[in-house]
């Protein structure tokens, strides 16, 4: 009793209790909070995927030109794989394509000759055919000649103002130039049928010869296409770098290994500029991250409270989720680098401001999470037993 008449009532202690009461619910109700979407596996890429370099055909190691991190240009050899047998191939291929063009140069010099020569005897039995039809002719005039003489010879014979003997000699001369009209048309005839008969035999020989000549044309394609598949199969045995950059992984290679077919052999990174990847959980990033979002990048092995964090910009977001995880890309900031070496591969791990919210929303939102029952388990369907 005496220890509670001695207490006294001190109103500046109920003041400051006040005071500080009224500005914690201000900040509670006025205040803002960064709220962040993070995620741990963020990495640095390049915009352009990775090259992988892998090999088409399997065989073994003859010529290996890797070191990590050499500079490398668009189809430069990386490595060589055995081609014995396929350089082989090409060189019996080329030989034989080789002497297949002189034998179809010749038979196209023949082919040439037989054609002039055609050309020749069609000629050749044309004149002889003209000539031929003069004779004709003049057996067809001589025989005229002959017909009015012997009719002259008849009308004398009647009249017995001529000898027998000169009536028989005019009836031979015609008879004689009639038998030269029928041999001269004979010959024009005989002429005509040999100059279609020689024509058709040279025109065959000249068949011939471009059948053959067809055939080495074809075996020349053939033996064309096989030189193609061996230097297909020589460059598909040299694995060469896709696009120009720099070996970011190579495989522990000798010369002698054997590869199988698929096997990567090295990497080339593009010389592309280096963007942030992060996998955020579908429920942190789907509707919640959005292009132009401020983020932080802390790289590892890089203390941030050392070398800082790397201020970045949310640029893509995807909205189907792949491996349990939303891919989120973001571009850093100029100058955001603070000595840190901006490089492919970094790994580190990603702040994305994805609002700003009261304390007290913060808070409901908080004992709302922890207030939400689970969901019941889900009850098997019933099965209805038919009797």
């Amino acid at each position: 009793m005496r220890s509670l008449d001695e207490r006294r009532f001190r109103p500046v202690g109920l003041f400051v209790t006040l005071a500080f009461g009224a500005v914690w619910g201000v900040w509670m109700f006025r205040g803002s909070v960064d709220v962040y979407a993070s995620s741990s596996q963020a990495r640095l890429e390049v915009t352009g995927l990775p090259h992988r370099v892998s090999t088409r055909e399997a065989g073994r190691v003859v010529t290996l030109n890797v070191a990590l991190g050499r500079a490398v240009t668009a189809g430069e050899a990386l490595v060589e794989l055995d081609t014995t047998v396929e350089a082989r191939q090409l060189e019996e291929a080329s030989m034989r394509v080789t002497t297949l063009v002189p034998r179809a140069a010749a038979l196209q010099a023949q082919i040439g000759a037989a054609e002039a020569a055609r050309t020749s005897h069609w000629a050749l039995n044309a004149s002889a055919i003209d000539r031929a039809t003069v004779d004709l002719t003049q057996a067809e005039t001589v025989y005229a000649r002959h017909q009015k003489l012997a009719a002259m010879a008849q009308r004398l014979n009647d009249e017995q103002l001529l000898s027998l003997t000169d009536r028989v000699k005019a009836e031979g001369e015609l008879a004689d130039s009639k038998l030269k009209v029928a041999q001269a048309r004979a010959e024009i005839s005989r002429l005509g049928a040999s100059q279609k008969y020689d024509d058709r035999q040279e025109a065959s020989r000249i068949a011939d010869l471009a059948q053959k000549l067809a055939e080495i044309e074809a075996e020349r394609g053939a033996d064309l296409a096989q030189v193609e598949t061996a230097r297909a199969e020589i460059e598909r045995r040299t694995i060469r770098a896709p696009a120009t950059g720099k070996l970011g992984n190579i495989s522990p290679l000798q010369v002698g290994d054997v590869l199988k077919a698929g096997d990567v052999v090295a990497t080339v990174i593009p010389p592309d500029e280096v963007h942030v990847v992060a996998e955020l959980a579908p429920s942190d990033a789907v509707g919640r991250v959005l292009p132009g979002q401020n983020a932080r990048v802390r790289v590892s092995g890089f203390a941030w409270t050392q070398y800082g964090m790397l201020d970045a910009v949310v640029t893509h977001v995807a909205s189907e989720p792949h491996d349990g995880t939303a891919r989120v890309e973001l571009v850093l900031r100029e100058g955001a680098a603070h000595g840190i070496p901006i490089q492919h591969g970094l790994p580190g791990s990603v702040d994305i401001e994805v609002e700003r919210v009261t304390p007290w929303t913060l808070l409901l939102r908080s004992a709302g999470s922890v207030a939400t029952p689970a969901p019941p388990p889900a009850t098997p369907p019933a099965i209805a037993v038919s009797r």
